[in-house]
């Protein structure tokens, strides 16, 4: 199996600062709920847009795969958090996205496409908490 690494600095009276991928370093902090400032990044929305990107992108592998031409996929991502017995935790994420074909493409294999997208994301299938997703099909016929 892989290896991902992410590397993480912080210096005295300095934002801490993190690294993946070999892209540059980005402010990380804590949620703004929390003390944090709204101009870094925080681990919780990171948790949920990496939920929100992997199903994107095994949604995009089996529209290849079933040759489904998409022209736009916008998706929005919410992370419940609420406090349980053991502490704070996520409760639920849920991903809403709005896809547009081209307007000879079958609408109803977007649908089976989403289903095998939840179903094989590693990252919501690594999650303690339930993950939905809704695709929902833009018509572009009547554009």
């Amino acid at each position: 199996m892989e290896l991902f690494k992410n590397t993480l600095s912080r210096q005295a009276s300095q934002p801490a600062t993190t690294s993946m991928s070999g892209i540059c370093e980005t402010p990380l902090g804590a949620p703004a709920e929390y003390g944090g400032s709204k101009d870094t990044l925080n681990p919780e929305e990171m948790f949920v847009a990496s939920v929100n990107s992997c199903v994107m992108l095994v949604f995009y592998h089996f529209t290849a795969k079933f040759n489904i031409d998409i022209l736009s996929y916008t998706s929005q991502a919410e992370g419940k958090v609420e406090k349980t017995r053991d502490g704070l935790g996520f409760t639920g994420i849920t991903v809403t996205a709005k896809v547009s074909l081209n307007p000879d493409q079958p609408t109803d294999k977007v649908k089976e496409v989403a289903q095998l997208a939840e179903k094989y994301c590693l990252i919501s299938n690594s999650v303690t908490c339930p993950v939905s997703y809704n695709v929902d099909v833009i018509d572009t016929k009547n554009i």
